[in-house]
């Protein structure tokens, strides 16, 4: 049977359905309805290989849609990564930035982010990830973030996140995709090694906080900053432009 003729009879049936429970036209239109969402989402199947923007069956049978983030999602990353914080048991102070903040850095491609709508259910899932650079391969993206909510985990959504991000990476010509794990999720590391990554035990990462940086240059406001790189480095003027804006 050919789509043409399958679609035909599709069309037929509701016809007929709606004639036979009467109601005219609203209950004819209910019934193309029926036939446009059975057409158009339960002939999608599920693949394990899929990945990207758009829209893919899942395991259980849902619809979901990747997308790639923009502006207006920004009260939707900040609530995916406030729910990450509670999974790791940190409390959402943790978070620091505002949907404000998001907006704002993503706008200016600090980062990108994608996100996942699964059925009805607008961002149920995020991968937000940004370049970085190997001084032994060049340039890398690093998946800052990777979390699914928890009543919709089961769909292979975090799959289907990681290997569009692992799509991103693959198009940008980057050497390599790399991200941290915590050492007691035992879930999301075999998650990760089932998809094939390396784990680096020989690694340790080492982290800096905004205020510990600053007791280390022994100065506490970015002024105070400038005004000792000035005396330090009299001529280091286009230096100093470049640094503020790029805190900036």
């Amino acid at each position: 049977i050919t789509i043409k003729t399958w679609l035909r009879t599709q069309m037929k049936t509701a016809v007929t359905v709606a004639a036979a429970i009467g109601g005219g036209g609203s209950v004819l239109v209910l019934c193309l309805k029926f036939v446009r969402k059975r057409i158009f989402l339960k002939s999608i199947p599920y693949k394990a290989n899929e990945y990207g923007v758009g829209k893919h069956r899942t395991k259980k049978g849902a619809t979901a849609e990747i997308r790639l983030a923009t502006g207006a999602d920004a009260d939707q990353i900040l609530r995916l990564v406030q729910g990450l914080a509670l999974y790791e048991n940190e409390p959402i102070t943790t978070v620091e930035l505002t949907a404000a903040d998001f907006k704002r850095d993503l706008l200016a491609e600090k980062f990108y982010c994608f996100l996942v709508d699964l059925d009805d259910n607008i961002g149920v899932g995020i991968a937000l990830f940004y370049p970085t650079y190997s001084t032994w391969q060049g340039s890398c993206i690093y998946l800052e973030d990777l979390y699914v909510d928890e009543k919709s985990r089961k769909h292979g959504l975090g799959s289907l996140l990681i290997k569009s991000v692992a799509a991103f990476a693959y198009a940008r010509g980057a050497a390599r995709l790399h991200w941290n794990a915590l050492d007691w999720n035992t879930p999301a590391l075999d998650f990760y090694k089932s998809c094939g990554a390396t784990r680096l035990n020989e690694w340790v990462t080492l982290r800096m906080p905004r205020p510990q940086i600053a007791s280390f240059l022994g100065i506490s406001t970015i002024d105070e900053y400038s005004s000792v790189l000035q005396s330090n480095m009299p001529d280091a003027s286009p230096y100093l432009s470049a640094v503020l804006n790029f805190s900036n």
